[in-house]
């Protein structure tokens, strides 16, 4: 007869430190989603940044504002073509 109660008591035994490995393991789950919630918003927040930043480096960098930026400096057009060698007629007269 004592066989079976050992059983059970080891039975109840191991139900209890399962359940209590449970909690354990939810508590730190709930924990870690907090932490990885408000690493979610940050990272949100620097990619925002991002692609501001990637905005501004665009529109400095476009033609029309160096243009612009250049006229401003004092540089000027170049309106005289010049080439190096003759150029090489396309196709031959025969």
């Amino acid at each position: 007869m004592r066989k079976p109660i050992f059983v059970l008591a080891i039975l109840i035994l191991v139900i209890a430190g399962l359940f209590i490995t449970r909690t354990a393991i939810s508590n730190k789950i709930s924990t870690k989603g907090v932490a990885l919630g408000k690493t979610q918003d940050e990272l949100a927040k620097v990619r925002t940044e991002n692609v501001i930043i990637r905005e501004k480096i665009y529109s400095l960098s476009s033609l029309t504002h160096i243009a612009s930026e250049a006229a401003r400096i004092g540089f000027v057009d170049s309106k005289s073509n010049f080439a190096l060698t003759k150029a090489r007629p396309i196709a031959s007269l025969r």
